[in-house]
């Protein structure tokens, strides 16, 4: 069980070290196909009002321009010695966005891997939408922290379950990985207000699933507050030395403004290691 294609969004040249140091070793290991998408952000098309001539701005696309050959330049160095399996892909999102470009081609891969978002960051608003993927391209993603650990193929893991539908897809999702780790601790965390009724499955039964694969876990249980789910979460995966914390992305989008769950907006905000997202 293996991840043949992988779609890299690289798109920052400030943390294309990062992306690169994620992607690389999990393609190498899977012996898979890994596609490196570049995609030019959108026109801006400002409304000159009833009476007016509507204004386009591409002023950052210009700017941006500047960093592609660069990427390009990173990302052909870097897989130099695996030519054969390593593609550049240009897209452009034109007057729609690029969040659209990788959902498009990223439905047709096994993972997809992308940046957390970075608010400082210009072209954030242009090119980073995490949630957009998790939710809309029915695939795992793969979500590498702007700071903070970073170890791939990951040797840790750790599993946010409730048994619900996402952390059902999630944890399949993740498989391939969850196979090449030494340790994985199920941790079902729920809100103290909250506890687990007998429709949920305990993370024993999950852990028996996962040692048919020769996964070996670890079964875990935390009582927190209904507004740090996000923040136990990500304390726990650290107190376990995880590499990677493994959770559903719960969530909606409607008239493209998306209604996330607290702890999914939380550890996409907060999150210091790899996150693998599937809704």
């Amino acid at each position: 069980m293996a991840y043949k294609t992988i779609l890299l969004h690289l798109h920052d040249v400030r943390r294309a070290h990062r992306l690169l140091a994620v992607a690389l070793p999990i393609a190498a290991k899977m012996d898979a196909h890994l596609i490196a998408l570049n995609v030019m952000p959108p026109y801006v098309v400002i409304s000159g009002g009833e009476m007016g001539m509507a204004t386009i701005v591409d002023a950052h696309r210009d700017a941006y321009q500047a960093d592609v050959a660069q990427l390009k330049k990173l990302f052909a160095d870097a897989t130099r010695v695996h030519a054969g399996k390593m593609e550049w892909r240009d897209a452009d999102a034109g007057y729609g966005s690029a969040t659209d470009m990788i959902v498009r081609q990223g439905g047709v891969c096994d993972l997809i891997i992308a940046s957390q978002k970075d608010q400082p960051w210009t072209m954030s608003d242009f090119l980073e939408e995490p949630e957009r993927l998790a939710i809309e391209t029915g695939r795992p993603v793969l979500l590498v922290p702007n700071e903070g650990k970073i170890a791939s193929p990951p040797k840790r893991v750790t599993i946010a379950w409730n048994g619900r539908r996402e952390a059902v897809r999630a944890i399949f999702d993740a498989m391939p990985l969850l196979i090449g780790a030494d340790e994985v601790n199920i941790l079902w965390a729920h809100p103290e207000n909250d506890q687990p009724d007998a429709s949920d499955l305990p993370g024993a039964a999950l852990a028996t699933v996962l040692a048919r694969h020769g996964i070996k876990c670890l079964v875990s249980q935390s009582s927190v507050a209904d507004t740090d789910i996000g923040g136990e979460l990500l304390q726990q995966a650290k107190a376990f030395g995880s590499d990677l914390l493994v959770m559903g992305c719960y969530g909606h989008s409607r008239m493209r403004e998306f209604v996330l769950g607290g702890a999914t907006r939380d550890v996409l905000f907060q999150m210091d290691r790899l996150v693998l997202m599937s809704h």
